[in-house]
C-alpha cells in the first residue's frame, strides 16, 4: 500500500478517535486540498460540520481537535486552525521524501486506493443513435466517461462501461426510409437523414443487388432496411471509438428489450405490467398513461399512444403494442439494477433535463432506490476554426465527425481538450490551438514536460541516481513546491470521484508541468555535487512518473521525445 493511503487513513482515524471524545458519532471525514498552499497540504472542515452535536463554536472545536491530534516527524508535522474552523495539515519533509522514493520504485500504485470498497458502478456514455457518424459531442462524452471509469477503477471501485445501442425506435425506420428515398430518388421523409453516408450505403445496396423493389413499400421491409444499416453504423462506431482509445465492457442493444421471453412477455411489456400492478397507470382516449406526476415528474407521461400499431420488427419481437421511449429506457435501467450495480451513471446530452426527471419517476414507481440512478448532462461543444464556429448537423451530413477530428488534431489533443472544462460548461474547441506545438497548447505543455525529463534522464550523468539518494538536499522553494504538487495526485483523484468531474485532473497536470518547468528554469539538474544531482534526478523521475500515470488515466500517451 502506498504512503498516500496511509496518510489519509492516519488523519481520518485520528480525527474520528478524537471526535468521539466530544460526542461526535463516527464523522464523515473528507480531506481536501487548501486553495492557499501556505495553509498546508490537506484540509478538513469536520469542526464546522460537527457543531450541532457538540454545541461548541467551530473555531473552538477546531482548536481542541488540533491540540489533541498526534503529530510526528514522518507524517503530519503540524495541524493549523484557519478561518472559521478549518483544520489544515502540514505534512513532514520525511513524508514527502519517502513518498518520492515509492513513486520512483513503482508509480503504477501511486494514487491507487480501496476507497470504493469494490462497489459496482455502471457508467453509460456516448450511446449515440446508430444513424450516422459519431460527432464531437459524442467524443466529449466518450472522453469524460472513459476517464471516469479508469479513475474509479484505480480508486477501488468495480467500475464498468456500457454503450446503449438505440436500435429499436422510430429513428431506425426513418433511417431505412432515408435509404429507400436515396435509391428511388424521391424526397427524404421529414426527420430523415441527408448525409453522404446514406447515399453511399444506398449505392452499395444497388451495386450488390440487395434492394427488393417488390417489398419497398412494406413497413417491415423499411424497418429492417434501417436496422441492417444501423448495424453497419454501429460497427463503424466501434472502430472509431477504438481509434479514440475508448473501449466498452458491454454493448447493450435496445432491441433485446423487445424480444419475447419464455413467459411470452418482453422486458418492455413486463415494465408496463409492473406499473399497472402498482396502480401507477391509467387509460385515457385509448392511450395508456404513467402517473408520473405522483412520483416527482412535472406531468403524467404516455406509455402507449392511442394509435399504436402491432410491433413490426420480426417474429421474435413483442407483437402487442409499440411503446414510447420511457418504457424501453425504464426496462433498460431496471436491467442494470438487476445485474447488481448499485449506481448507474448516465452521461446524457444537454437537452435531456426533462428525460432525467421522467426516468427518476419511473424507477421510483418500480421501487428502485433513489440513489441508484445518477444522470450527468454533458454540455455542447462549439468547434471553432480561425475564430469562426464550425456548424454541426449529423442528419444533414455537415460538420466535422470524430474521425475527421482525430485526423486533424490527433487523439491525445482531442481527449485532453474535451476534458479541460467542467462537464456542465459549454466547451469551445479551438482547432488551430489544438494543432499548435507551443506552450499555449495545454496538452503539448504537459507532454513536453514529460519528454524533457526523459531527455534529462538519458544523459550520461543521470546513471544510477536511485542508489543512496539523500533527498534532504532538496531545500529550495521550487524543489519543495514540486514535491508537494506531486503528493497531491491521489487527493486529486479522490476529488474527481467525489465530484464526478474529470477536468480536475487536467488542471492538476498543467500545474504539475508548470511546477516542473519553473523548477527546471531555476536550477540545473546534473551538477558537480553528486548528492544534489541524485536527489534532483529522483525528483525529475518522480515527476515524469506521475505525469505519465495521470495522462494514462485520461487515455493519453506520455511521449519520451518531442
Amino acid at each position: 500500500m502506498m504512503l498516500e493511503n496511509s496518510i489519509e487513513s492516519v488523519i481520518t482515524s485520528s480525527l474520528v478517535e478524537i471526535c468521539r471524545k466530544y460526542g461526535i458519532p463516527a464523522p464523515q471525514v473528507v480531506l481536501e486540498i487548501p486553495r492557499d498552499k501556505k495553509h498546508g497540504e490537506l484540509s478538513c472542515n469536520i469542526a464546522l460540520t460537527s457543531t450541532r452535536q457538540t454545541g461548541m463554536k467551530p473555531r473552538d472545536l477546531a482548536e481542541k481537535l488540533s491540540t489533541e491530534f498526534p503529530t510526528s516527524k514522518d507524517l503530519v508535522d503540524a495541524v493549523i486552525v484557519a478561518g472559521p474552523g478549518f483544520l489544515n495539515f502540514k505534512l513532514s519533509a520525511l513524508y514527502f521524501h519517502n513518498l518520492l522514493k515509492d513513486i520512483v520504485k513503482d508509480s503504477s500504485c501511486f494514487g491507487t486506493s480501496d476507497e470504493g470498497s469494490g462497489e459496482r458502478w455502471l457508467f453509460e456514455f456516448v450511446s449515440a443513435n446508430p444513424t450516422g457518424p459519431l460527432n464531437v459531442v459524442n467524443a466529449r462524452a466518450a472522453s469524460i466517461g472513459d476517464t471516469l471509469v479508469r479513475i474509479f477503477k484505480k480508486r477501488g471501485y468495480d467500475a464498468h462501461s456500457e454503450f446503449y445501442v438505440n436500435d429499436g425506435g422510430n429513428q431506425i425506420r426513418l433511417l431505412g426510409a432515408s435509404v429507400r428515398a436515396r435509391i428511388e430518388n424521391v424526397e427524404i421523409p421529414e426527420g430523415g437523414y441527408h448525409g453522404e453516408y446514406v447515399y453511399e450505403y444506398a449505392k452499395s445496396l444497388i451495386k450488390n443487388k440487395e434492394y427488393n423493389t417488390e417489398l419497398n413499400s412494406s413497413e417491415l421491409y423499411i424497418y429492417n432496411l434501417g436496422r441492417r444499416f444501423a448495424q453497419e453504423i454501429q460497427k463503424e462506431h466501434k472502430v472509431t471509438l477504438d481509434r479514440f482509445r475508448v473501449s466498452f465492457d458491454n454493448w447493450f442493444f435496445e432491441s433485446k428489450l423487445h424480444i419475447l421471453r419464455s413467459d411470452q412477455n418482453s422486458p418492455v411489456a413486463s415494465v408496463v405490467n409492473s406499473l399497472q400492478d402498482k396502480d401507477a397507470t391509467y387509460e385515457s382516449d385509448g392511450a395508456l398513461y404513467f402517473k408520473a406526476g405522483e412520483y416527482g415528474d412535472s406531468k403524467d407521461r404516455v406509455l402507449r399512444k392511442s394509435h399504436s400499431v402491432p410491433g413490426i420488427l420480426d417474429e421474435d419481437f413483442d407483437p402487442r403494442q409499440i411503446y414510447t421511449y420511457i418504457v424501453p429506457d425504464t426496462a433498460y435501467h431496471l436491467d442494470k439494477y438487476q445485474r447488481g450495480f448499485i449506481k448507474a451513471v448516465d452521461l446524457l446530452g444537454p437537452d435531456h433535463h426533462g428525460y432525467i426527471i421522467s426516468m427518476k419517476a419511473s424507477l421510483k414507481a418500480l421501487e428502485i432506490p433513489d440513489n441508484f440512478y445518477h444522470a450527468i448532462l454533458v454540455q455542447q461543444v462549439n468547434l471553432k476554426r480561425d475564430g469562426e464556429e464550425v456548424k454541426m448537423s449529423k442528419r444533414a451530413g455537415v460538420g466535422i465527425t470524430l474521425d475527421d477530428l482525430i485526423e486533424e488534431v490527433g487523439v491525445d489533443t482531442a481527449r485532453f481538450f474535451f476534458l479541460r472544462r467542467t462537464i456542465s460548461s459549454h466547451l469551445d474547441f479551438d482547432i488551430e490551438l489544438a494543432k499548435r506545438h507551443s506552450e499555449d497548447n495545454p496538452v503539448y505543455y504537459v507532454q513536453y514536460a514529460h519528454a524533457r525529463i526523459m531527455s534529462i534522464l538519458r544523459q550520461p550523468g543521470a546513471k544510477d541516481f536511485d542508489k543512496n539518494v539523500h533527498l534532504e538536499c532538496l531545500t529550495t522553494e521550487e524543489e519543495l513546491d514540486l514535491l508537494k504538487v506531486i503528493a497531491r495526485f491521489p487527493w486529486t483523484l479522490s476529488s474527481i470521484v467525489r465530484n464526478l468531474e474529470p477536468h480536475i485532473l487536467t488542471v492538476y497536470l498543467i500545474e504539475l508541468a508548470r511546477s516542473f518547468h519553473f523548477f527546471y528554469s531555476k536550477h540545473r539538474v546534473i551538477t558537480d555535487n553528486s548528492e544534489l544531482t541524485a536527489a534532483r534526478l529522483m525528483l525529475c523521475k518522480g515527476t515524469a512518473n506521475v505525469i505519465a500515470e495521470g495522462l494514462s488515466l485520461m487515455g493519453i500517451e506520455a511521449p519520451e521525445v518531442m
